[in-house]
C-alpha cells in the first residue's frame, strides 16, 4: 500500500514538472525584450508614425493633451486616437508562433504589414511591425524591429484582431468635422439655394448678440419681427456636423461633380473673421432606383457630395440626415414663437 502511495506521489510530482516545463518553453526561454510591445505610458507618446507595403504613410502628431493632427494637414478623429494609445498601452503577447509556421508567417508579414514608429519627443521608442489575424481572427502577428520572431499578440479584454487599428490609410484618419460651433462661436450664417432661391438666408448677431433675420432675394433684406428664439435654437445645431468619408481622389470625376449645378451652399463666419463654408451638389439615382409611390427618381435621396472651404482637390461624401435640420426655409421663424 505504502508502495502505491509513493508512486502515486512521484508520479504527481513528474506531471507537475512537465507541466510547468510545456507551459514555460517558448516563453520562459525568451527574452521580454522580443515580445514586449506595449508602451504603457501614452502620455509621454508625441508622434506615431505608420506606413504599409503600398506606399501609404500616416503621421500622427499630438498638438494637444486632445488634439493630433494628420500629415501636419488635417485635424485626427479623436475616437480613433484614443482607441490607437488604448492598443498601444495594453498590447500584449498572446502566444509564440509556432516554429512550424514561423517562415510562413515571416514571409508573409514581409509581404503584407504595417510599420509602426512611436516616438516619445522626438526620441523613438518603440518600432515593429503589424500583420493579419490568426485563423481564428482572436490574435495578431506582430514582429518587433529587429527581431526574426514573430509572435501572436491581443488585448486582454478585447476580443478580436488589432490589425484594423493601425491602418496607414491618411483618409480614414481624418476628423470629419465640418462645423463644431456653438451658439457664441457664431457672428453670421448664411444659407443660398440654387433651385429655391427665395429661401435663402442670413442670421447675423451683433457683438451684444443681438440678432437680425434677412431673406436674400431679391437682395438682403431685413425680416423685422421674427422668432428670436426660434433662430437660436436653429443656430444651436451647427455644434456637431459631420461629413461621412473623403472620397478618392479622381480628376475627371471632381471636375464633373464641381462643374455640374450646386444644390445649397452654407457659410458660417465666426466672430474673430474665421470663414467655413459648404457647397453641396446632388447625386443622380440609380436608373431602377424608385420612390415609396413606385415612380423613378432623378437623385440619392440619402447622400450628397459636397466641398468643404472651396477646396475643389478633395470631394466629401455627407448624408442628408445630417444636414436637414440646417436646410430649413427662414419663413419659419417668420411672425410668432412656434409652441
Amino acid at each position: 500500500m505504502k508502495k502505491n502511495i509513493i508512486g502515486l506521489v512521484i508520479l504527481a510530482i513528474l506531471g507537475a514538472v512537465a507541466y510547468y516545463v510545456i507551459q514555460q518553453r517558448g516563453q520562459g526561454t525568451m527574452k521580454p525584450a522580443l515580445h514586449n510591445f506595449a508602451v504603457e505610458d501614452t502620455t509621454s507618446v508625441t508622434k506615431i508614425f505608420l506606413a504599409d507595403k503600398y506606399g501609404r504613410k500616416v503621421l500622427l502628431e499630438r498638438k494637444s493633451a486632445i488634439e493630433w493632427q494628420v500629415n501636419g494637414q488635417f485635424k485626427a478623429r479623436k475616437d480613433l486616437v484614443d482607441v490607437l494609445m488604448r492598443t498601444i498601452a495594453r498590447v500584449e503577447m498572446k502566444a509564440p508562433v509556432a516554429q512550424s509556421a514561423h517562415n510562413t508567417i515571416v514571409k508573409l508579414m514581409a509581404g503584407k504589414s504595417v510599420k509602426v514608429e512611436i516616438y516619445a519627443g522626438d526620441e523613438r521608442v518603440k518600432t515593429y511591425f503589424v500583420g493579419d489575424a490568426t485563423n481564428d481572427n482572436m490574435g495578431t502577428y506582430m514582429l518587433l524591429e529587429g527581431s526574426s520572431e514573430p509572435f501572436i499578440c491581443h488585448m486582454p479584454g478585447f476580443v478580436g484582431y488589432l490589425t484594423p487599428r493601425f491602418v496607414a490609410d491618411p483618409l480614414v484618419w481624418r476628423d470629419t468635422e465640418v462645423f463644431a460651433n456653438r451658439l457664441p462661436q457664431i457672428a453670421e450664417l448664411e444659407i443660398d439655394y440654387n433651385e429655391y432661391p427665395e429661401k435663402s438666408f442670413r442670421i447675423k448677431r451683433s457683438k451684444k448678440g443681438v440678432f437680425e433675420l434677412m431673406s436674400l432675394l431679391p437682395a438682403p433684406k431685413s425680416v423685422g419681427v421674427f422668432d428670436t428664439v426660434g433662430v437660436m435654437r436653429y443656430l444651436l445645431g451647427y455644434d456637431n456636423i459631420r461629413f461621412e468619408t473623403v472620397q478618392a481622389y479622381d480628376t475627371h470625376r471632381v471636375d464633373s461633380i464641381v462643374n455640374s449645378r450646386w444644390y445649397y451652399k452654407i457659410k458660417l463666419t465666426e466672430p474673430n473673421g474665421k470663414v467655413r463654408t459648404v457647397t453641396t451638389y446632388r447625386i443622380p439615382s440609380d436608373p431602377d432606383e424608385v420612390d415609396f409611390n413606385g415612380q423613378p427618381m432623378d437623385w440619392d435621396p440619402d447622400q450628397m457630395h459636397a466641398v468643404i472651404n472651396g477646396n475643389t482637390k478633395e470631394i466629401v461624401l455627407a448624408q442628408f440626415h445630417s444636414f436637414d435640420r440646417l436646410t430649413v426655409d427662414y419663413t419659419r421663424f417668420v411672425g410668432a414663437p412656434k409652441k
